[in-house]
């Protein structure tokens, strides 16, 4: 009887099987966490580099717009006007990289202050910079020194501060 027993219960022991193969879906919550880390660190990449586009798009636009002030150096009586385009140049500048209300009432010392703050410089209270407060209300037929000096200060500033 032992055997017929035995028969029995061999007889209802099934074969066995390998484990069928793992899904990779759902993901465990661990991986979710990773790819919300991962895509929260692309954006942030990817706003710092546009950031940093647009700011090199800006210095090269200015630059290129300074450049065209050099190239109207060729008469003395358009020194004023050279003078005038670079305090407004200088004026943009500052509107596009500040609050309007830190910068719009600015102007004699303070405004020339301003400009060295931004780069812990005394590059226009000094010297050849202090002409911006005067030379713009010149009129062609005065004479004014010529502003390339000037030029050179501030194609220094924009890029050591822009």
């Amino acid at each position: 009887m032992d055997t017929d027993v035995t028969t029995q219960l061999l007889s209802q022991l099934r074969d066995i099987h390998a484990p069928s193969t793992l899904s990779w879906w759902p993901l465990a919550p661990g991986w979710f966490a990773v790819a919300f880390l991962a895509l929260t660190a692309a954006l942030w990449i990817g706003y710092r580099n546009y950031q940093c586009y647009q700011k090199t798009l800006r210095r090269k636009n200015i630059l290129k717009h300074l450049n065209e002030l050099k190239e109207n150096l060729t008469l003395e009586e358009q020194y004023p006007l050279v003078y005038q385009d670079l305090s407004t140049l200088l004026r943009r500048i500052a509107l596009m990289t500040h609050e309007r209300n830190a910068v719009a009432h600015l102007t004699g010392d303070d405004w020339l202050g301003f400009l060295d703050a931004q780069c812990q410089t005394q590059l226009f209270s000094r010297d050849i910079g202090r002409l911006l407060l005067s030379a713009p209300y010149f009129q062609s037929n005065q004479l004014v020194a010529n502003p390339e000096p000037l030029l050179k200060v501030t194609e220094e500033w924009i890029n050591r501060c822009v």
